[in-house]
């Protein structure tokens, strides 16, 4: 969205000015308020469009578990706020409406299988891929790596513990958000997510291109 990234740069050089701070600082300046105020503008549309299809805890719960690991693990970015906006909506309404409309048909088997299928996933993909870095934010140090790729691992173990706790609680809707908010998060850690969500990308982009 437009007017994210004018009040950005807006914000990002006033600040730099009143710092007295060169351009390199002002572009980290810009990344950041673009995170601030592209989370507020995201948690906006989430919540409105969870409440508008009766989604909002399950919604809120695939978020706050995504953001949970992402925070840590890192992930795939798009190239522009519109189409990070876009797709990561459609993935939390997804991830939501499943939960929503299928937890009553999930028993103890297949909730103890999608669970495991999340750890061992989880697992693989964290020790393998994470953490992924950004270019505005490039992780090099050893130490940092080694770090953020245990603080995401025990992250992902304790989601799968509370995960497993509700589960024999039969609080499916609760399992099912957790698990569905983690495997989305991990996907865009991966070669293969990348891969995806470049097609993604793409696609949104060249129709765009069309439409104009």
């Amino acid at each position: 969205m437009r007017f994210v990234n004018k009040l950005s740069y807006s914000c990002a050089g006033r600040l730099a000015a009143a710092m007295n701070e060169n351009h390199q600082k002002r572009s980290v300046y810009y990344f950041s308020f673009q995170i601030i105020f592209g989370g507020i503008a995201k948690n906006i549309v989430l919540i409105s469009l969870a409440l508008l299809f009766g989604v909002l805890l399950p919604a809120l719960i695939s978020a706050a578990v995504f953001a949970a690991i992402r925070l840590l693990a890192g992930g795939y970015h798009m190239d522009t706020y519109g189409k990070c906006l876009f797709v990561s909506i459609s993935m939390f309404m997804l991830a939501a409406l499943t939960a929503q409309y299928t937890y009553q048909y999930w028993n103890y088997f297949s909730l103890g299988v999608l669970i495991a299928i999340t750890l061992i996933y989880g697992l693989y993909s964290l020790i393998r891929y994470a953490p992924k870095d950004t270019p505005h934010k490039p992780i090099t140090d050893t130490r940092e790596i080694k770090k953020f790729k245990l603080l995401s691992i025990v992250c992902l173990i304790v989601l799968i513990i509370s995960a497993s706790i509700l589960a024999y609680f039969n609080l499916n809707i609760f399992t099912l958000s957790i698990c569905f908010g983690s495997i989305l998060e991990l996907f865009t850690v991966t070669s293969l997510g990348n891969n995806f969500f470049d097609m993604v990308r793409n696609g949104i982009t060249h129709k765009r291109a069309k439409v104009v």
